[in-house]
């Protein structure tokens, strides 16, 4: 990460001597610890993505935010429940104390995700329409219950950077597409728009993301784009609208929150760019 172990342990709030005692360790023994505890080798792989990205920020609240966040999620899921009884069996089947541990504050999360698409690989992927990107409360019924950035992100000196802070109702075209998603898949609370160009497609593939396309269609109005999108949408990473006349050819990047959605985004985004760079040959399709 080209972080020195002093900033590291800044960040993280722990000293020096003790960063270097981590790194000492063999990766594969903390890898080994987080299974035991009832992590999934995809969910330890996701979790450290997410943290490096916003290691990269400096930013010690949001790391602190984010560290927070993720430990008390992951105990509110109950994922250490099985680890916990093998270390004490007497604690009861049905215990269900630690549900409570975590209460969600969408605001900081999409906060949090915007932070980490702020950087210039993620600016080759803004198209004319610009970028949003948007988060809905749990079972959202209108456009107040998602929130976006009003305004949209745009890319400034080739960074994206949001017009405002983000707000409920920020965003008509994308709360749309998620409440009617959400509705069929009720996980489903994040997406984010990028370009769409056949390297945009080659990146999708390269990455391992799924995706569905639809259309082109020519004319079509901000809320027919997203019903169709959302009708089309069957679990994928993503939709790719075609465009048509009149109509910008766009990506749909679709996640249960906002730090994954910006965790595919950032990966479609560095292979975006290994691809124009030519340090990664386009396959034959």
């Amino acid at each position: 990460m080209n972080i020195s172990q002093t900033k590291i342990a800044s960040l993280l709030g722990v000293t020096q001597p003790a960063v270097k005692q981590y790194l000492d360790v063999k990766e594969e023994i903390y890898s080994e610890k987080l299974r035991e505890l009832g992590l999934s080798d995809k969910e330890i792989q996701e979790f450290l993505d997410e943290l490096t990205e916003i290691l990269l920020k400096n930013n010690v609240k949001d790391t602190m935010y984010f560290m927070t966040m993720q430990g008390l999620k992951m105990l509110s899921e109950l994922k250490f429940c099985n680890y916990h009884r093998r270390v004490n069996p007497t604690i009861p089947l049905d215990c269900n104390i630690c549900e409570s541990f975590y209460r969600e504050d969408e605001e900081e999360e999409i906060s949090l995700a915007i932070s980490m698409l702020q950087n210039e690989t993620i600016g080759l992927l803004i198209p004319e329409v610009l970028s949003n990107i948007a988060f809905s409360k749990r079972n959202p019924h209108d456009v107040a219950d998602v929130i976006a950035v009003p305004g949209r992100i745009a890319k400034v000196r080739g960074l994206p950077t949001p017009v405002s802070k983000p707000m409920w109702g920020g965003s008509r075209h994308l709360a749309i597409i998620l409440i009617h998603v959400n509705k069929r898949f009720p996980k489903v609370r994040s997406v984010m728009n990028i370009k769409f160009d056949k390297n945009v497609l080659e990146a999708i593939k390269s990455v391992g993301l799924t995706y569905v396309e639809v259309g082109p269609r020519d004319y079509a109005s901000d809320e027919e784009i997203a019903e169709e999108i959302a009708k089309t949408y069957n679990g994928e990473d993503a939709v790719i609208h075609l465009g048509g006349k009149g109509i910008e050819p766009i990506t749909y990047v679709f996640g249960s929150g906002p730090l994954e959605v910006a965790r595919k985004v950032i990966n479609v985004s560095r292979r975006y760019r290994e691809i124009l760079e030519g340090e990664v040959q386009p396959k034959n399709t």
